[in-house]
């Protein structure tokens, strides 16, 4: 069994492939019993196996050219969707086109026009069903939160256990704890009184933690967040879970998709399921702003805006706000945190976020390169995401239990261009190009006035102390080499 799940891991694409040449004989075949009411008439065998044998030489091709095949077939997103939809109407136009010109020959010859579009249907519905098929997997099949696994035995523990909801008030479980917020995160807990459970695969390393190691009120664990049985372990003396473990960013979210899929949607839900079987009441889940995709120049958004990503890194963070918030009831109060871009000075640093990496070149290159410019974004500093987990985990569970807050400022909303100036402020001899052509089309203004109004939440930093304080870094020669692979999300 174990070589079998080896094989298909490694033959997605063939395997796939396969599959689709299945979907198209199942599509054809259905699509001729549906015209012919249950039984194809013997006239009509050789049209039938004809039109099968063009549309199985056809549309792989046609898949291909579409790019079909490039992610993964359990983990497509919303934004794949124009690719099958154009990949299925295309392969279905030659097809119907072939039909339209060889109308005249015999297995041709008065064709039900019917058949073509209940193939459509019929193609267009198992193909985006097969590529949907792990996320469906894990929200129905995998469902249930009440179902665990200790050692190889399946337990079945009830939600407010006792012997599940054993744990010590204080200890805050933080996912994702070794990296550009989390390790910021921990050093307040530690600083607070807390007791503090690190959970992290460290894929950029340990050393982010390496001034709290020797911490008693500290535990750091290497473990992944999709191996439940491991996280179980780790979750019986948890009061308060803060989940910041994340694919970070839309280029490194592109790079890995299948890897994005699993952990910012699959991991996350996985993670608030243990914690409320496990009795946690408290769940911090750290989304994105990135989420609203594209406002009006003219119109601010807040948390009961549309969300509208334009990015596959949104949509993941969207699927899991979703399906966390629908856990909530009396037991389990998961608080969902839409953060602005993060800058600033971390103990796991990142040249690839947009104050940053500005700075960065700046002072590196003497050059910054713009791409539009007329883009907004809310801005954040670490300190002040970590100032805000604070103050949730301070706040009555009754004030911010099962709600959406926006993290950030009503100030801290800027143009690009109006960055670029903020960085002539602090490196006066900087070149500056810009250029025309958008990449990056989201632009959205967001409102802070429910975190400032309900819990008194404001930033205390600026964009321009979180670039004076990179300019100091790089004076200093903090960083041995800022073009080391550890620093850039995406390139890991």
């Amino acid at each position: 069994m174990n070589k079998l799940i080896s094989f298909l891991k490694q033959h997605k694409v063939s395997i796939t492939f396969l599959c689709d040449l299945g979907i198209v004989a199942i599509a054809i075949y259905l699509a001729f019993l549906i015209r012919f009411d249950g039984v194809i008439p013997r006239a009509r065998y050789d049209g039938f196996l004809w039109f099968m044998a063009a549309a199985l030489l056809i549309t792989p091709i046609v898949f291909v050219v579409f790019r079909l095949y490039r992610f993964p077939y359990s983990f497509i997103s919303l934004t794949d969707l124009p690719s099958i939809t154009k990949g299925v109407l295309v392969s279905v136009f030659i097809l119907g086109t072939g039909l339209f010109l060889f109308r005249d020959a015999s297995p041709f010859e008065e064709f039900p026009r019917s058949i073509i579009f209940i193939y459509t249907m019929l193609l267009f519905l198992f193909v985006v069903t097969l590529r949907f098929s792990k996320r469906i997997y894990w929200q129905i099949v995998r469902g249930n939160p009440e179902v665990f696994r200790v050692g190889k035995e399946q337990m079945f523990f009830p939600r407010t256990s006792k012997f599940l909801n054993g744990a010590k008030l204080g200890t805050v479980l933080v996912t994702g704890g070794a990296g550009y917020i989390g390790s910021m995160l921990v050093g307040e807990l530690l600083k607070n009184g807390y007791q503090v459970k690190v959970y992290d695969t460290m894929m950029f390393g340990a050393e982010s933690l390496a001034s709290f190691k020797s911490s008693p009120q500290l535990e750091v664990i290497k473990g992944d967040i999709l191996d439940t049985a491991f996280l179980e372990r780790n979750m019986i003396d948890v009061d308060t879970v803060v989940h910041t473990a994340a694919i970070v960013g839309e280029a490194a979210c592109a790079a890995k998709q299948d890897l994005a899929i699993r952990t910012n949607y699959l991991g996350a839900v996985n993670v608030a399921k243990i914690s409320k079987a496990y009795g946690i009441k408290r769940f911090i889940y750290f989304s994105t702003c990135s989420t609203y995709g594209k406002s009006d120049d003219e119109n601010e958004v807040d948390e009961r805006s549309p969300l509208r990503p334009m990015d596959f890194y949104g949509e993941t963070k969207i699927y899991a706000e979703r399906d966390i918030i629908r856990l909530a009831d009396e037991k389990f109060s998961p608080i969902v945190l839409r953060l602005s871009t993060v800058y600033g000075l971390s103990h796991r640093m990142r040249f690839d976020l947009v104050v940053n990496i500005f700075s960065k070149k700046a002072h590196r290159e003497g050059k910054i390169t713009v791409f539009g410019g007329n883009q907004w974004r809310p801005l954040i500093h670490v300190s002040d995401v970590v100032k805000a987990v604070l103050t949730i985990l301070e706040a009555p569970l009754s004030k911010v239990g099962g709600r959406v807050f926006n993290v950030g400022g009503n100030t801290e909303n800027y143009l690009i261009s109006d960055l670029v100036n903020l960085i002539k402020e602090v490196f006066p001899e900087v070149r500056v190009e810009t250029l025309d052509a958008m990449t990056d089309q989201r632009s959205y203004r967001v409102k802070f006035g429910k975190i400032e109004s309900e819990l008194g939440f404001l930033p205390e930093h600026t964009v321009q102390d979180g670039i004076r304080e990179i300019k100091n870094a790089l004076d200093k020669g903090t960083f041995n080499n800022v073009e080391d692979r550890r620093y850039y999300n995406h390139l890991m």
